[in-house]
């Protein structure tokens, strides 16, 4: 039996595309006007909106366009054209774990505000199809054991050869006992990778809600933080992240996991050096989507300066998320030394407009997306992206990372 080309591939997927969404949902940015027709207005801003004036927000999204690609061209790939020939395959973590491109679902809160019936219970089956990792929030509305579940239904009953996996996300709290018992909770139930957000140390001011008055609707809370011991989610809250959380206290979370230990938040070298020193296994340049700090550096531009911190050490990942729209835009970030990515609004997107099978589609958007770039790049495989010399940055310069 002839072995279908990556054309061939392409036009399945754009059949495909055609018989599971209308036509008019092409893109992300399609899902996300969708989206914004389809939640209420509450809703939709706060998913969207970031801090006071937003500038981090908009520069996250803007940074990515003002990179130009400079393609190579006249590459014979005439006998590279098998699916398995351009892959879009990537290893990380030590090359433990395999993505079937190098895009993972960010750490959200609330999926059920996006989808009521169904909330993660939808993204975990999307990744589970799509073979990526789903990073599960610590705010998430469905208990982390049920997402667990699920993941492992879908496994077992229609994905057997999918590589997805379960990453917690955590927020510590000044209650160690608390956090340790979520981090426990975790361990149990097969989540393999822990992701420490180290960029709150204090609440944002997201004008948006005040002015929205933001609640959660009866029967949506934050799943995880309602303790068996009946600690309603409101009070566990006003227990509060720990703002002397400091890097002495990595050495406290090592001693009660075994699990990688991942840092969402980085955006200084000075940072990335030091979780180099502490042994983490990968770091997430983040601005949290330009909810915290406004006016903080953008993502993509921050990526190369602590690329060139972490330098060789290939012990520790370095991953990016903010901004990210497109397939080129996935490709920029591998080009200048992310492993992967991570999305967090194009999800919550798909998952508003149309539940498991939105994710689905915008991860199968932004798989497509890359993978035509990578050929129209002349790029066969993840590794030709990052010694291509591909890029042109915005100050004219040649990036050679």
């Amino acid at each position: 039996m002839q072995t279908p080309t990556i054309m061939q591939e392409i036009k399945e997927e754009e059949k495909r595309f055609e018989k599971k969404t209308s036509r008019a949902l092409l893109n992300i940015e399609d899902y996300h006007q969708q989206a914004k027709k389809t939640l209420p207005k509450m809703t939709y801003e706060f998913f969207r909106n970031g801090s006071d004036d937003q500038l981090t927000l908009i520069d996250n999204e803007q940074a990515f366009r003002r990179i130009k690609l400079r393609p190579k061209v006249l590459i014979d790939v005439s006998s590279h054209l098998t699916i398995d020939s351009i892959s879009c395959k990537t290893q990380i973590l030590n090359s433990t774990t395999t993505m079937s491109f190098p895009c993972m679902i960010a750490p959200a809160a609330l999926h059920c505000l996006a989808n009521r019936e169904h909330g993660e219970l939808a993204t975990v089956r999307a990744a589970v199809a799509c073979s990526t990792i789903m990073c599960v929030s610590i705010n998430s509305s469905t208990r982390m054991e049920l997402i667990a579940d699920e993941y492992r239904r879908q496994i077992k009953e229609n994905y057997p050869q999918s590589h997805s996996q379960l990453w917690l996300q955590l927020y510590v709290f000044r209650n160690r006992q608390l956090s340790q018992k979520l981090i426990e909770r975790a361990e149990r139930c097969g989540y393999k990778a822990l992701i420490i957000t180290v960029d709150r140390s204090a609440g944002s001011n997201r004008e948006s809600d005040v002015r929205n008055d933001f609640s959660l609707p009866d029967g949506i809370d934050a799943a995880n933080l309602i303790d068996e011991n009946n600690i309603t989610a409101s009070a566990f809250r006003k227990l509060i992240v720990d703002s002397a959380l400091s890097w002495k206290d990595l050495d406290w979370i090592r001693s009660i996991t075994s699990l990688p230990l991942i840092l969402k938040g980085i955006l200084h070298p000075d940072d990335a050096r030091e979780a180099a020193r502490h042994g983490v296994q990968g770091i997430i340049v983040s601005n949290h989507g330009g909810r915290q700090l406004d006016t903080s550096q953008n993502t993509i531009d921050a990526l190369p300066d602590i690329v060139k911190a972490v330098g060789d050490n290939n012990q520790m990942d370095v991953y990016i998320d903010g901004g990210i729209g497109r397939g080129t835009d996935i490709l920029k970030a591998i080009a200048l030394g992310a492993k992967a990515v991570l999305i967090g609004r194009p999800v919550l997107w798909g998952l508003a407009v149309d539940g498991e099978r939105g994710v689905r589609n915008v991860l199968d958007i932004l798989r497509k997306e890359f993978r035509v770039a990578m050929m129209l790049c002349g790029c066969q495989t993840i590794e030709d992206i990052r010694k291509n010399n591909l890029l042109v940055m915005n100050n004219n310069n040649m990036s050679k990372l």
